[in-house]
């Protein structure tokens, strides 16, 4: 008898990390390393595809009606080409050793694999094109497993000399209770808050995250209810029904505060462009598309940037927080949750009657 390979269960434990300057200037070293490298291995893969696709076999195949036969010529097309997932990572080995005092070998892989990713969107999935990270904008970096490269052991992040410790709080029980599970791989992450740049690590734990405890009760503070649950989602509002509750809730009610707050940055930051860039717009205030001189950006213009991407991340915090409180209150209703299905693209594409008021509006 043959056992059938079930996929375990994973969460993510997020961690900080206590970082030094000269820890913290190795980190956005190897950030920059590792945007190059992504960057590369995504030029590689159009290169590839733009050569496959004038070969006469791949523009006959891909004219034919779908089928098993047709596929496995593609496949085999794809292979010939070295459009696949391990032909990226032969492609990294070289430039892996190049920066082996940086990148290590793992790493480097899943930076290769995260570009395959993107260009599998573009290939065979509904993405028009791929984009090229920019300069600080990658802001992750994880490995394949805790055993070698990027790893978590003593309560420290152990990476190529680096040894930064975690910082981990004695009266955090659920932390605690996380880490007794065993961990698969370890990621790096990069966010900017309040202005400055902090570093956090993310275990990807085998099995189901720990019931969090009420320390004064000593009860489960999210239990799991017994029932049926039906849920109707819209683009704003979602309809909640179970055997003792109904409610119409707005999705994220938070976050609507901070739009005003945000409307009036934009508009500003739009005036700072026009008013240190008026060599870029034309009369009517539309944008020169012939114009390739550089943008200039003052320094208010950059304070009022990161005033905006601050705001922002406040608004994508909240909102994840509204939608996990949302999630554990369904979750106490009831165990067998039924959504009903909605076709998202549709509702956006439904034309609204535009009607104009007295005063022109």
């Amino acid at each position: 008898m043959s056992l059938a390979k079930t996929k375990t269960k994973s969460y993510v434990l997020t961690l900080k990390l206590k970082t030094e300057l000269w820890q913290a200037y190795i980190l956005e070293k190897r950030f920059e390393i590792g945007r190059k490298i992504y960057n590369a291995c995504l030029g590689e893969l159009l290169k590839r595809h733009k050569k496959l696709q004038h070969d006469k076999q791949y523009r006959h195949l891909a004219q034919q009606p779908k089928s098993k036969e047709r596929n496995n010529l593609l496949n085999e097309l794809y292979r010939q080409y070295g459009i696949n997932e391990y032909a990226m990572h032969d492609f990294v080995k070289p430039m892996q050793h190049h920066f082996k005092k940086h990148i290590d070998s793992h790493t480097a892989q899943k930076i290769a694999t995260r570009a395959w990713m993107a260009m599998e969107k573009l290939i065979f999935g509904n993405a028009k094109k791929v984009s090229f990270k920019k300069y600080n904008d990658m802001d992750s970096l994880e490995g394949k497993t805790n055993s070698t490269g990027i790893r978590f052991e003593n309560k420290h992040l152990l990476w190529n000399g680096l040894s930064i410790p975690v910082i981990i709080h004695p009266n955090d029980i659920y932390t605690h209770l996380a880490l007794q599970d065993r961990i698969k791989y370890c990621r790096i992450v990069r966010r900017r808050i309040r202005g400055k740049i902090k570093y956090f690590l993310q275990l990807t734990l085998e099995g189901v995250p720990p019931k969090k405890i009420n320390r004064q009760t000593g009860e489960i503070k999210h239990p799991i209810g017994r029932g049926d649950v039906g849920i109707d989602i819209g683009t704003q509002t979602v309809a909640i029904c179970s055997m003792n509750n109904v409610k119409l809730l707005i999705l994220a009610p938070s976050v609507e505060n901070i739009e005003k707050q945000k409307r009036v940055l934009q508009r500003k930051l739009d005036r700072q462009r026009r008013a240190n860039n008026p060599h870029k717009y034309n009369e009517d205030g539309t944008i020169k598309k012939d114009n390739k001189e550089k943008w200039v950006w003052s320094k208010n213009y950059l304070k009022t940037r990161n005033q905006l991407a601050e705001l922002q991340r406040k608004m994508a915090d909240k909102r994840k927080q509204d939608h996990q409180r949302l999630a554990n209150w369904i979750i106490a209703l009831g165990h067998h949750i039924q959504v009903e299905k909605m076709n998202f693209r549709a509702l956006q594409a439904k034309a609204k009657e535009t009607k104009v008021d007295a005063n022109g509006k």
